[in-house]
Protein backbone atom coordinates (compact mmCIF):
# COMPACT_ATOMS: atom_id res chain seq x y z
CA UNK A 1 0.00 0.00 0.00
CA UNK A 2 3.10 2.43 0.76
CA UNK A 3 4.45 2.04 -2.60
CA UNK A 4 0.83 2.06 -4.43
CA UNK A 5 -0.18 5.56 -2.42
CA UNK A 6 3.58 6.78 -3.77
CA UNK A 7 2.68 5.82 -6.98
CA UNK A 8 -0.11 7.79 -6.92
CA UNK A 9 1.21 10.55 -5.47
CA UNK A 10 3.65 10.85 -8.73
CA UNK A 11 0.91 9.80 -10.76
CA UNK A 12 -1.38 12.99 -9.61
CA UNK A 13 2.37 15.38 -9.76
CA UNK A 14 2.12 14.51 -13.68
CA UNK A 15 -1.24 15.26 -14.46
CA UNK A 16 -1.42 18.22 -13.10
CA UNK A 17 1.85 19.32 -14.61
CA UNK A 18 0.35 18.82 -18.08
CA UNK A 19 -2.67 20.59 -16.50
CA UNK A 20 -1.38 23.61 -15.32
CA UNK A 21 1.47 25.98 -17.04
CA UNK A 22 5.19 25.79 -16.67
CA UNK A 23 5.06 28.93 -15.21
CA UNK A 24 2.67 28.14 -12.44
CA UNK A 25 4.10 24.85 -11.75
CA UNK A 26 7.43 26.27 -11.79
CA UNK A 27 6.69 29.33 -9.35
CA UNK A 28 5.29 26.62 -6.69
CA UNK A 29 8.36 24.74 -7.14
CA UNK A 30 10.84 27.49 -6.43
CA UNK A 31 8.55 28.26 -3.33
CA UNK A 32 9.18 24.73 -1.93
CA UNK A 33 12.74 24.06 -3.05
CA UNK A 34 14.39 24.85 0.09
CA UNK A 35 11.69 23.62 2.62
CA UNK A 36 10.58 20.47 0.55
CA UNK A 37 13.09 19.65 -2.06
CA UNK A 38 12.21 16.16 -2.10
CA UNK A 39 8.73 16.86 -3.56
CA UNK A 40 10.39 19.34 -6.28
CA UNK A 41 12.11 16.33 -7.66
CA UNK A 42 9.02 14.33 -8.08
CA UNK A 43 7.37 17.67 -9.42
CA UNK A 44 9.86 18.90 -11.95
CA UNK A 45 10.97 15.24 -13.39
CA UNK A 46 7.99 14.76 -15.95
CA UNK A 47 9.31 18.03 -17.55
CA UNK A 48 12.92 16.72 -18.33
CA UNK A 49 11.75 15.59 -21.57
CA UNK A 50 9.06 18.79 -22.36
CA UNK A 51 10.46 20.70 -25.39
CA UNK A 52 7.88 23.36 -25.09
CA UNK A 53 9.08 25.58 -22.70
CA UNK A 54 10.71 28.49 -23.18
CA UNK A 55 14.20 29.68 -22.47
CA UNK A 56 13.49 31.15 -19.35
CA UNK A 57 11.41 28.05 -17.90
CA UNK A 58 13.71 25.92 -18.89
CA UNK A 59 17.07 27.94 -17.05
CA UNK A 60 14.45 28.02 -13.87
CA UNK A 61 13.51 24.19 -14.47
CA UNK A 62 17.71 23.47 -14.72
CA UNK A 63 18.31 25.83 -11.59
CA UNK A 64 14.94 24.43 -9.46
CA UNK A 65 15.82 20.39 -10.03
CA UNK A 66 19.42 20.81 -9.56
CA UNK A 67 18.80 22.82 -6.76
CA UNK A 68 16.15 19.91 -5.31
CA UNK A 69 18.52 17.10 -6.25
CA UNK A 70 21.44 18.72 -4.33
CA UNK A 71 19.37 19.67 -0.99
CA UNK A 72 17.77 16.22 -0.99
CA UNK A 73 21.16 14.97 -0.71
CA UNK A 74 21.80 13.27 -4.37
CA UNK A 75 24.30 14.09 -6.93
CA UNK A 76 24.39 15.17 -10.34
CA UNK A 77 27.90 14.49 -12.34
CA UNK A 78 26.55 16.41 -15.31
CA UNK A 79 26.31 20.40 -15.44
CA UNK A 80 24.64 20.87 -19.18
CA UNK A 81 21.32 21.22 -17.26
CA UNK A 82 22.57 23.62 -14.37
CA UNK A 83 25.23 26.06 -17.08
CA UNK A 84 22.16 26.97 -19.07
CA UNK A 85 20.88 28.52 -15.94
CA UNK A 86 23.97 30.08 -15.56
CA UNK A 87 24.53 31.68 -18.90
CA UNK A 88 21.00 32.83 -18.84
CA UNK A 89 20.37 34.62 -15.84
CA UNK A 90 24.20 36.06 -16.27
CA UNK A 91 22.83 37.60 -19.21
CA UNK A 92 19.67 38.74 -18.19
CA UNK A 93 21.38 39.92 -15.24
CA UNK A 94 18.99 38.48 -12.77
CA UNK A 95 21.57 38.22 -9.48
CA UNK A 96 19.71 36.35 -7.05
CA UNK A 97 18.99 33.31 -8.97
CA UNK A 98 22.26 33.75 -10.63
CA UNK A 99 24.18 33.07 -7.61
CA UNK A 100 22.11 29.90 -6.05
CA UNK A 101 23.11 28.45 -9.90
CA UNK A 102 26.73 29.23 -9.81
CA UNK A 103 26.83 27.54 -6.34
CA UNK A 104 25.10 24.44 -7.43
CA UNK A 105 27.38 24.57 -10.56
CA UNK A 106 29.95 24.91 -8.04
CA UNK A 107 28.52 21.28 -6.30
CA UNK A 108 28.65 19.45 -9.45
CA UNK A 109 32.09 21.02 -10.63
CA UNK A 110 33.27 20.23 -6.91
CA UNK A 111 32.10 16.38 -7.71
CA UNK A 112 33.84 15.91 -10.43
CA UNK A 113 37.17 17.28 -8.90
CA UNK A 114 37.22 20.56 -10.54
CA UNK A 115 38.50 21.90 -7.34
CA UNK A 116 39.55 25.60 -8.65
CA UNK A 117 36.56 26.57 -10.86
CA UNK A 118 34.39 25.00 -8.08
CA UNK A 119 35.66 27.22 -5.44
CA UNK A 120 35.91 30.30 -7.79
CA UNK A 121 32.14 29.36 -8.51
CA UNK A 122 31.43 29.42 -5.13
CA UNK A 123 33.16 32.74 -4.32
CA UNK A 124 31.34 34.01 -6.89
CA UNK A 125 28.40 33.03 -5.51
CA UNK A 126 28.90 34.50 -2.56
CA UNK A 127 29.92 37.77 -3.07
CA UNK A 128 26.24 37.98 -4.87
CA UNK A 129 24.92 37.01 -1.62
CA UNK A 130 26.20 39.58 0.07
CA UNK A 131 23.90 41.85 -1.88
CA UNK A 132 20.73 39.48 -1.57
CA UNK A 133 18.60 39.38 2.24
CA UNK A 134 17.82 35.72 1.44
CA UNK A 135 18.99 33.93 4.40
CA UNK A 136 17.45 30.32 3.39
CA UNK A 137 19.84 30.12 0.17
CA UNK A 138 22.37 31.59 2.27
CA UNK A 139 22.10 29.41 5.60
CA UNK A 140 23.03 26.67 2.03
CA UNK A 141 25.58 28.34 0.53
CA UNK A 142 27.69 28.70 4.06
CA UNK A 143 26.64 25.39 4.57
CA UNK A 144 28.65 24.24 1.49
CA UNK A 145 31.65 26.65 1.81
CA UNK A 146 31.73 25.18 5.45
CA UNK A 147 32.35 21.87 4.10
CA UNK A 148 34.97 22.40 1.06
CA UNK A 149 36.99 24.09 4.23
CA UNK A 150 36.34 21.28 6.39
CA UNK A 151 37.68 18.73 3.61
CA UNK A 152 40.98 20.89 3.06
CA UNK A 153 41.32 20.85 7.03
CA UNK A 154 40.94 24.72 6.69
CA UNK A 155 39.43 25.20 10.21
CA UNK A 156 39.34 28.59 11.00
CA UNK A 157 37.41 29.43 7.43
CA UNK A 158 35.38 26.22 7.80
CA UNK A 159 33.83 27.91 11.82
CA UNK A 160 33.54 31.23 10.08
CA UNK A 161 31.37 29.63 7.60
CA UNK A 162 29.43 27.43 9.51
CA UNK A 163 28.67 30.17 11.81
CA UNK A 164 27.52 32.38 8.95
CA UNK A 165 25.53 29.52 8.26
CA UNK A 166 23.94 29.34 12.27
CA UNK A 167 23.04 33.19 11.67
CA UNK A 168 21.33 32.60 8.43
CA UNK A 169 19.53 29.30 9.98
CA UNK A 170 18.36 31.43 13.05
CA UNK A 171 17.23 33.91 10.63
CA UNK A 172 14.35 31.48 8.96
CA UNK A 173 14.02 29.97 12.28
CA UNK A 174 14.65 26.56 11.11
CA UNK A 175 15.36 24.20 13.60
CA UNK A 176 16.74 21.81 11.77
CA UNK A 177 19.39 24.18 10.20
CA UNK A 178 19.97 25.41 13.25
CA UNK A 179 20.78 22.18 14.50
CA UNK A 180 22.58 21.01 11.72
CA UNK A 181 24.92 23.60 11.67
CA UNK A 182 25.48 23.32 15.42
CA UNK A 183 26.54 19.69 14.84
CA UNK A 184 28.99 20.74 12.21
CA UNK A 185 30.57 23.29 14.65
CA UNK A 186 31.10 20.95 17.23
CA UNK A 187 32.34 18.37 15.27
CA UNK A 188 35.09 20.95 13.90
CA UNK A 189 35.65 21.54 17.48
CA UNK A 190 36.21 17.68 17.82
CA UNK A 191 38.83 17.67 15.44
CA UNK A 192 40.68 20.78 16.67
CA UNK A 193 40.68 18.68 19.84
CA UNK A 194 38.66 21.28 21.78
CA UNK A 195 36.46 19.80 24.02
CA UNK A 196 35.14 22.60 25.77
CA UNK A 197 33.84 23.79 22.64
CA UNK A 198 32.79 20.93 21.41
CA UNK A 199 30.88 20.37 24.70
CA UNK A 200 29.14 24.36 24.29
CA UNK A 201 27.61 23.68 20.74
CA UNK A 202 26.52 20.07 21.70
CA UNK A 203 24.85 22.05 24.49
CA UNK A 204 23.23 24.77 22.36
CA UNK A 205 21.91 21.67 19.98
CA UNK A 206 20.39 19.65 22.70
CA UNK A 207 18.30 22.21 23.24
CA UNK A 208 16.63 21.99 19.49
CA UNK A 209 17.64 18.32 19.21
CA UNK A 210 14.71 16.68 20.19
CA UNK A 211 12.63 18.10 17.76
CA UNK A 212 15.07 16.68 14.80
CA UNK A 213 15.07 13.46 13.46
CA UNK A 214 17.15 11.33 10.79
CA UNK A 215 20.61 12.32 10.32
CA UNK A 216 20.72 15.40 11.93
CA UNK A 217 19.10 14.02 15.50
CA UNK A 218 21.87 10.81 14.61
CA UNK A 219 24.83 13.52 14.59
CA UNK A 220 23.79 15.18 17.83
CA UNK A 221 24.10 11.81 19.25
CA UNK A 222 27.00 11.28 17.85
CA UNK A 223 28.55 14.79 18.99
CA UNK A 224 26.73 13.97 22.67
CA UNK A 225 28.89 10.26 22.65
CA UNK A 226 31.97 12.12 21.69
CA UNK A 227 31.23 14.57 25.14
CA UNK A 228 30.79 11.07 27.07
CA UNK A 229 33.84 9.79 25.83
CA UNK A 230 36.12 12.89 26.47
CA UNK A 231 34.40 12.65 30.14
CA UNK A 232 35.59 8.90 30.40
CA UNK A 233 31.61 8.12 30.50
CA UNK A 234 32.20 4.97 27.67
CA UNK A 235 28.94 3.21 28.71
CA UNK A 236 26.86 6.10 27.79
CA UNK A 237 28.43 6.95 24.84
CA UNK A 238 28.45 3.85 23.71
CA UNK A 239 24.52 3.85 24.26
CA UNK A 240 24.38 7.09 22.02
CA UNK A 241 26.28 6.15 19.45
CA UNK A 242 24.42 2.14 18.91
CA UNK A 243 20.92 4.48 19.40
CA UNK A 244 22.12 7.27 16.37
CA UNK A 245 23.30 3.68 14.09
CA UNK A 246 19.75 2.75 14.89
CA UNK A 247 18.61 5.82 13.64
CA UNK A 248 21.21 6.96 10.42
CA UNK A 249 24.14 5.25 9.90
CA UNK A 250 27.34 6.89 9.47
CA UNK A 251 30.70 5.99 9.53
CA UNK A 252 32.01 8.61 11.92
CA UNK A 253 29.91 6.62 14.83
CA UNK A 254 30.82 3.66 13.57
CA UNK A 255 34.69 4.35 14.20
CA UNK A 256 33.47 5.50 17.70
CA UNK A 257 32.08 2.17 18.23
CA UNK A 258 34.96 0.49 16.91
CA UNK A 259 37.21 2.70 19.28
CA UNK A 260 35.14 1.99 22.56
CA UNK A 261 34.75 -2.38 21.53
CA UNK A 262 38.74 -1.52 21.47
CA UNK A 263 38.98 0.09 24.61
CA UNK A 264 36.43 -2.87 26.39
CA UNK A 265 38.71 -5.48 24.83
CA UNK A 266 36.35 -6.37 22.44
CA UNK A 267 39.18 -6.67 19.67
CA UNK A 268 36.53 -8.80 17.09
CA UNK A 269 33.95 -6.30 17.50
CA UNK A 270 36.12 -3.73 16.54
CA UNK A 271 37.64 -5.59 13.88
CA UNK A 272 34.49 -5.69 11.91
CA UNK A 273 33.79 -2.25 12.48
CA UNK A 274 37.63 -1.94 10.92
CA UNK A 275 36.79 -4.46 7.90
CA UNK A 276 33.50 -2.00 6.83
CA UNK A 277 35.37 1.42 7.75
CA UNK A 278 38.43 0.70 5.09
CA UNK A 279 35.73 1.85 2.14
CA UNK A 280 34.40 4.26 3.92
CA UNK A 281 33.82 7.79 1.66
CA UNK A 282 36.09 9.63 4.62
CA UNK A 283 39.67 9.36 3.92
CA UNK A 284 40.29 10.13 7.99
CA UNK A 285 37.78 7.20 8.87
CA UNK A 286 39.48 4.91 5.83
CA UNK A 287 42.95 5.56 7.06
CA UNK A 288 42.76 5.37 10.76
CA UNK A 289 40.58 2.19 10.19
CA UNK A 290 43.55 0.84 7.85
CA UNK A 291 45.76 1.27 10.51
CA UNK A 292 44.20 -0.39 13.29
CA UNK A 293 43.42 -3.28 11.02
CA UNK A 294 47.10 -3.53 10.31
CA UNK A 295 47.95 -3.41 13.55
CA UNK A 296 45.32 -6.29 14.61
CA UNK A 297 46.83 -8.69 12.14
CA UNK A 298 50.43 -8.01 12.79
CA UNK A 299 49.57 -8.69 16.49
CA UNK A 300 48.19 -11.57 15.22
CA UNK A 301 51.10 -12.74 12.99
CA UNK A 302 49.43 -12.76 9.94
CA UNK A 303 51.97 -11.44 7.52
CA UNK A 304 50.41 -11.64 4.04
CA UNK A 305 47.33 -9.97 5.22
CA UNK A 306 49.26 -7.24 7.01
CA UNK A 307 51.56 -6.73 3.20
CA UNK A 308 48.13 -6.88 1.37
CA UNK A 309 46.07 -4.56 3.53
CA UNK A 310 49.37 -2.00 3.77
CA UNK A 311 49.17 -1.99 0.16
CA UNK A 312 45.93 -0.85 0.06
CA UNK A 313 46.57 2.08 2.75
CA UNK A 314 49.39 2.96 0.29
CA UNK A 315 46.70 3.28 -2.40
CA UNK A 316 44.76 5.34 -0.20
CA UNK A 317 47.89 7.49 0.38
CA UNK A 318 48.04 7.80 -3.72
CA UNK A 319 44.63 8.85 -4.20
CA UNK A 320 44.65 11.12 -1.44
CA UNK A 321 47.98 12.88 -2.72
CA UNK A 322 46.93 12.67 -6.07
CA UNK A 323 43.29 14.48 -5.76
CA UNK A 324 44.51 16.60 -2.76
CA UNK A 325 44.40 20.10 -3.53
CA UNK A 326 44.62 21.83 0.15
CA UNK A 327 47.09 24.35 -0.09
CA UNK A 328 45.78 25.20 -3.26
CA UNK A 329 42.52 26.10 -2.61
CA UNK A 330 43.12 27.50 0.59
CA UNK A 331 45.50 30.12 -1.26
CA UNK A 332 42.44 30.22 -4.09
CA UNK A 333 40.02 31.02 -1.37
CA UNK A 334 42.56 33.42 0.36
CA UNK A 335 43.58 35.50 -2.96
CA UNK A 336 40.19 35.87 -4.18
CA UNK A 337 39.28 37.33 -1.03
CA UNK A 338 42.03 39.40 -1.09
CA UNK A 339 41.56 40.52 -4.69
CA UNK A 340 37.51 41.33 -3.42
CA UNK A 341 38.91 43.28 -1.01
CA UNK A 342 40.98 45.54 -3.25
CA UNK A 343 37.82 45.94 -5.60
CA UNK A 344 35.87 46.80 -2.80
CA UNK A 345 38.71 49.53 -1.65
CA UNK A 346 39.39 50.67 -4.93
CA UNK A 347 35.21 51.11 -5.45
CA UNK A 348 35.27 52.96 -1.83
CA UNK A 349 38.67 55.19 -3.09
CA UNK A 350 37.14 56.21 -6.71
CA UNK A 351 33.79 56.87 -4.80
CA UNK A 352 35.29 58.79 -2.14
CA UNK A 353 37.24 60.40 -4.79
CA UNK A 354 33.91 61.36 -6.88
CA UNK A 355 32.83 62.73 -3.56
CA UNK A 356 35.67 64.74 -3.19
CA UNK A 357 35.02 66.47 -6.54
CA UNK A 358 31.41 66.78 -5.90
CA UNK A 359 32.18 68.48 -2.90
CA UNK A 360 34.89 70.49 -4.49
CA UNK A 361 32.24 71.33 -7.74
CA UNK A 362 29.69 72.62 -4.83
CA UNK A 363 31.84 74.54 -2.75
CA UNK A 364 33.17 76.42 -5.92
CA UNK A 365 29.49 76.62 -6.73
CA UNK A 366 28.66 78.01 -3.37
CA UNK A 367 31.55 80.54 -3.60
CA UNK A 368 30.28 81.99 -6.80
CA UNK A 369 27.02 82.11 -5.36
CA UNK A 370 27.98 83.69 -2.08
CA UNK A 371 30.36 86.11 -4.03
CA UNK A 372 27.40 87.31 -6.32
CA UNK A 373 25.10 87.06 -2.93
CA UNK A 374 27.61 89.64 -1.28
CA UNK A 375 27.58 91.83 -4.02
CA UNK A 376 24.25 91.96 -4.29
CA UNK A 377 24.01 92.37 0.08
CA UNK A 378 26.78 95.23 -0.12
CA UNK A 379 24.75 97.14 -2.83
CA UNK A 380 21.84 96.72 -0.30
CA UNK A 381 24.15 97.45 2.60
CA UNK A 382 24.92 100.41 1.11
CA UNK A 383 21.73 101.89 0.59
CA UNK A 384 20.63 100.93 3.95
CA UNK A 385 23.74 102.28 5.03
CA UNK A 386 22.59 105.83 3.34
CA UNK A 387 18.91 105.30 4.39
CA UNK A 388 20.21 104.61 7.61
CA UNK A 389 21.96 108.07 8.14
CA UNK A 390 19.03 109.74 7.16
CA UNK A 391 17.11 108.00 9.52
CA UNK A 392 19.90 108.79 12.13
CA UNK A 393 20.33 112.52 11.06
CA UNK A 394 16.17 112.69 11.26
CA UNK A 395 16.36 110.94 14.53
CA UNK A 396 18.98 113.01 16.10
CA UNK A 397 16.97 116.07 15.05
CA UNK A 398 13.88 114.76 16.87
CA UNK A 399 15.58 113.58 19.56
CA UNK A 400 17.01 117.59 19.82
CA UNK A 401 13.84 118.89 19.16
CA UNK A 402 12.14 116.46 21.99
CA UNK A 403 15.29 117.45 24.50
CA UNK A 404 14.56 121.39 23.92
CA UNK A 405 11.08 120.74 24.23
CA UNK A 406 11.54 118.46 27.54
CA UNK A 407 13.68 121.28 28.69
CA UNK A 408 10.86 123.88 28.14
CA UNK A 409 8.63 121.49 29.74
CA UNK A 410 10.93 121.27 32.28
CA UNK A 411 11.15 124.89 33.03
CA UNK A 412 7.46 125.61 32.48
CA UNK A 413 6.96 123.17 35.38
CA UNK A 414 9.00 124.76 37.58
CA UNK A 415 7.61 127.90 36.92
CA UNK A 416 4.40 126.45 37.78
CA UNK A 417 5.66 124.24 40.72
CA UNK A 418 7.48 127.40 42.19
CA UNK A 419 4.18 129.25 41.34
CA UNK A 420 2.10 126.84 43.48
CA UNK A 421 4.43 126.86 46.47
CA UNK A 422 4.06 130.30 46.75
CA UNK A 423 0.40 130.28 47.02
CA UNK A 424 0.72 127.62 49.24
CA UNK A 425 2.71 129.56 51.79
CA UNK A 426 0.21 132.29 51.49
CA UNK A 427 -2.09 130.16 52.35
CA UNK A 428 -4.21 130.71 48.73
CA UNK A 429 -5.94 128.19 46.51
CA UNK A 430 -4.06 127.52 43.28
CA UNK A 431 -5.79 129.24 40.29
CA UNK A 432 -7.23 126.69 37.91
CA UNK A 433 -5.26 127.92 35.20
CA UNK A 434 -1.98 126.74 36.48
CA UNK A 435 -3.13 123.43 37.95
CA UNK A 436 -4.42 123.00 33.82
CA UNK A 437 -1.23 123.83 32.91
CA UNK A 438 0.74 121.38 35.65
CA UNK A 439 -1.63 118.97 34.37
CA UNK A 440 -1.14 119.15 30.65
CA UNK A 441 3.02 119.72 30.86
CA UNK A 442 3.31 116.84 33.44
CA UNK A 443 1.00 114.47 30.89
CA UNK A 444 3.17 115.69 27.67
CA UNK A 445 6.09 114.59 29.47
CA UNK A 446 4.10 111.00 30.85
CA UNK A 447 1.55 109.74 28.95
CA UNK A 448 1.22 106.68 30.73
CA UNK A 449 0.79 108.78 33.92
CA UNK A 450 -2.36 110.57 31.55
CA UNK A 451 -3.57 107.06 31.32
CA UNK A 452 -3.52 106.34 34.99
CA UNK A 453 -5.23 109.21 36.27
CA UNK A 454 -8.12 109.65 33.23
CA UNK A 455 -10.76 107.77 35.36
CA UNK A 456 -10.15 110.19 38.31
CA UNK A 457 -11.96 113.59 38.96
CA UNK A 458 -10.13 117.41 38.56
CA UNK A 459 -9.81 117.56 41.97
CA UNK A 460 -8.30 114.19 42.35
CA UNK A 461 -5.61 114.55 39.31
CA UNK A 462 -4.58 117.76 41.16
CA UNK A 463 -3.61 115.88 44.11
CA UNK A 464 -1.96 113.29 42.30
CA UNK A 465 0.02 115.66 39.82
CA UNK A 466 1.23 117.28 43.19
CA UNK A 467 2.19 114.87 45.41
CA UNK A 468 4.26 113.76 42.37
CA UNK A 469 5.72 117.03 42.42
CA UNK A 470 6.70 116.51 46.14
CA UNK A 471 4.35 118.85 47.60
CA UNK A 472 3.23 118.41 51.51
CA UNK A 473 0.23 117.25 52.45
CA UNK A 474 -0.18 120.58 54.23
CA UNK A 475 0.23 122.74 51.27
CA UNK A 476 -1.77 119.93 48.73
CA UNK A 477 -4.70 120.66 51.39
CA UNK A 478 -4.24 124.76 51.18
CA UNK A 479 -4.03 124.62 47.62
CA UNK A 480 -7.47 122.51 46.91
CA UNK A 481 -9.42 123.86 49.71
CA UNK A 482 -9.02 120.93 51.64
CA UNK A 483 -7.70 119.44 55.34
CA UNK A 484 -4.71 117.70 55.84
CA UNK A 485 -6.32 114.59 56.65
CA UNK A 486 -8.87 114.63 53.87
CA UNK A 487 -6.19 114.71 51.43
CA UNK A 488 -4.41 111.63 53.43
CA UNK A 489 -7.53 109.97 53.39
CA UNK A 490 -7.59 110.49 49.65
CA UNK A 491 -3.96 109.38 48.92
CA UNK A 492 -5.03 105.70 50.61
CA UNK A 493 -8.41 105.72 48.68
CA UNK A 494 -6.11 106.62 45.48
CA UNK A 495 -3.56 103.66 46.21
CA UNK A 496 -6.25 101.14 46.07
CA UNK A 497 -8.45 102.63 43.23
CA UNK A 498 -5.24 103.12 40.73
CA UNK A 499 -2.85 100.46 41.58
CA UNK A 500 -5.19 97.72 43.36
CA UNK A 501 -3.10 98.11 46.86
CA UNK A 502 -3.92 98.58 49.81
CA UNK A 503 -1.02 100.13 52.88
CA UNK A 504 -0.62 104.00 53.71
CA UNK A 505 -0.07 107.37 51.91
CA UNK A 506 2.97 106.88 51.87
CA UNK A 507 2.92 104.02 49.60
CA UNK A 508 1.13 106.05 47.29
CA UNK A 509 3.10 108.23 47.08
CA UNK A 510 6.04 105.94 46.23
CA UNK A 511 3.97 104.93 43.72
CA UNK A 512 2.53 107.84 41.88
CA UNK A 513 6.36 108.78 41.93
CA UNK A 514 6.92 105.87 40.34
CA UNK A 515 4.87 106.14 36.91
CA UNK A 516 7.61 106.61 33.94
CA UNK A 517 7.78 109.87 31.93
CA UNK A 518 8.57 109.29 28.37
CA UNK A 519 12.01 109.20 27.44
Amino acid sequence: MKYLAHLFFILCIVGCSHGQSHNALLTEAEQMVFTQPDSVVRMLSPLWADSTMTEADRALFGLLYTEAIHRSDLSMMADSLIMHSVDYYERVGDRRRLARALLHHAIILYKQMQTHEAVLAMKRAEQMAEREADPAFNWYLYSVLGDVNDNVGNYPQTLRYYRQAYAAARQCDNEEWMVRTLNNIAMTFDLLGETDSLHYYTQMASQLAQNTAGEVYATFLENLARCHMAEGRQQEAKNCLLKAQALFHTDRSAKLLSDIYLDEGDTIAAREQWYRLINSMSPEVSIESYRKLISYLNRRGLTEEVADYSQRLNEVYRRLYEHNDAAGIIELQAQYDKQLKERRQYRRTIALLAAILALVAVAVGIVVYNRRRIDVLNNRFMRSQEQYNMTREELTQMRRQKEREQRQNSRQIKEVVSRLHVYANKGKAAPADDIDTLAQLSYAQSPALQELLSVLNAREQAVCLLTRQNFLPTEIAVLTISTPQSITNMRVRLLKKLFSQTGGAKDFDNLIKGVAEST
